[in-house]
Protein backbone atom coordinates (compact mmCIF):
# COMPACT_ATOMS: atom_id res chain seq x y z
CA UNK A 1 0.00 0.00 0.00
CA UNK A 2 3.13 2.37 0.97
CA UNK A 3 4.29 1.80 -2.09
CA UNK A 4 1.15 3.07 -4.16
CA UNK A 5 1.40 6.16 -2.01
CA UNK A 6 4.50 6.63 -3.40
CA UNK A 7 3.64 6.40 -6.99
CA UNK A 8 0.93 8.54 -6.22
CA UNK A 9 2.65 11.24 -5.22
CA UNK A 10 5.67 11.13 -7.07
CA UNK A 11 2.96 11.02 -10.76
CA UNK A 12 1.60 13.85 -8.81
CA UNK A 13 4.70 16.00 -8.03
CA UNK A 14 5.77 15.42 -11.55
CA UNK A 15 2.36 17.16 -12.88
CA UNK A 16 2.80 20.00 -10.65
CA UNK A 17 6.58 20.28 -12.34
CA UNK A 18 5.47 19.74 -15.86
CA UNK A 19 2.88 22.56 -15.08
CA UNK A 20 4.95 24.98 -13.28
CA UNK A 21 7.51 24.63 -16.39
CA UNK A 22 4.81 24.96 -18.57
CA UNK A 23 3.33 28.21 -16.84
CA UNK A 24 6.83 29.82 -16.23
CA UNK A 25 8.80 28.85 -19.96
CA UNK A 26 9.61 32.42 -20.38
CA UNK A 27 11.40 33.09 -17.20
CA UNK A 28 13.35 29.89 -17.44
CA UNK A 29 14.43 30.35 -21.00
CA UNK A 30 15.25 34.01 -20.08
CA UNK A 31 17.35 32.76 -16.78
CA UNK A 32 19.14 30.26 -19.01
CA UNK A 33 20.09 32.47 -21.53
CA UNK A 34 21.40 34.69 -18.29
CA UNK A 35 23.69 31.28 -17.26
CA UNK A 36 24.67 30.12 -20.32
CA UNK A 37 26.84 32.44 -22.84
CA UNK A 38 25.48 31.17 -26.47
CA UNK A 39 28.43 29.07 -27.82
CA UNK A 40 30.46 28.37 -24.28
CA UNK A 41 31.55 25.17 -23.36
CA UNK A 42 28.62 25.52 -20.65
CA UNK A 43 26.33 25.66 -23.20
CA UNK A 44 27.57 22.90 -25.33
CA UNK A 45 27.81 20.53 -22.03
CA UNK A 46 23.89 21.44 -21.21
CA UNK A 47 23.11 20.43 -24.36
CA UNK A 48 24.74 17.05 -23.73
CA UNK A 49 23.03 16.40 -20.10
CA UNK A 50 20.47 14.64 -21.88
CA UNK A 51 20.18 11.92 -19.30
CA UNK A 52 22.00 9.04 -21.70
CA UNK A 53 25.91 10.93 -21.26
CA UNK A 54 28.38 10.06 -18.18
CA UNK A 55 31.33 12.32 -17.30
CA UNK A 56 33.20 10.13 -19.99
CA UNK A 57 30.78 10.31 -22.61
CA UNK A 58 30.65 14.51 -22.07
CA UNK A 59 34.41 14.50 -21.94
CA UNK A 60 34.80 13.14 -25.21
CA UNK A 61 32.59 14.95 -26.72
CA UNK A 62 34.00 18.51 -25.71
CA UNK A 63 37.49 16.74 -26.17
CA UNK A 64 38.32 17.89 -22.64
CA UNK A 65 40.03 16.13 -19.44
CA UNK A 66 37.75 14.09 -17.24
CA UNK A 67 38.35 16.42 -14.70
CA UNK A 68 37.58 19.79 -16.98
CA UNK A 69 34.11 17.78 -17.81
CA UNK A 70 33.37 17.54 -13.83
CA UNK A 71 34.07 21.09 -13.45
CA UNK A 72 32.12 21.97 -15.79
CA UNK A 73 28.82 19.53 -14.55
CA UNK A 74 29.76 20.93 -10.96
CA UNK A 75 29.40 24.24 -12.03
CA UNK A 76 25.90 23.43 -14.00
CA UNK A 77 24.34 21.76 -10.76
CA UNK A 78 25.43 24.78 -8.60
CA UNK A 79 22.98 26.84 -10.89
CA UNK A 80 20.44 24.47 -10.29
CA UNK A 81 20.34 23.67 -14.17
CA UNK A 82 21.25 20.05 -14.15
CA UNK A 83 21.47 16.78 -11.83
CA UNK A 84 23.02 13.79 -11.59
CA UNK A 85 20.60 11.09 -12.30
CA UNK A 86 21.01 7.05 -12.28
CA UNK A 87 20.00 5.18 -15.31
CA UNK A 88 21.30 1.59 -16.26
CA UNK A 89 23.51 1.17 -13.40
CA UNK A 90 25.64 4.66 -14.92
CA UNK A 91 25.35 8.23 -13.45
CA UNK A 92 24.43 10.27 -16.23
CA UNK A 93 23.54 13.94 -16.19
CA UNK A 94 19.81 15.72 -16.61
CA UNK A 95 18.71 18.92 -17.87
CA UNK A 96 16.22 19.73 -15.02
CA UNK A 97 14.19 22.15 -17.17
Amino acid sequence: MSEDISKEMKSLLEDIKALLLITNQDKLEEMKSKLLKEGSVESHVYELCDGENTTQDIASEIQKSLGYARAVLSSLRRKGLVKTIEQEGKKVYEQRF
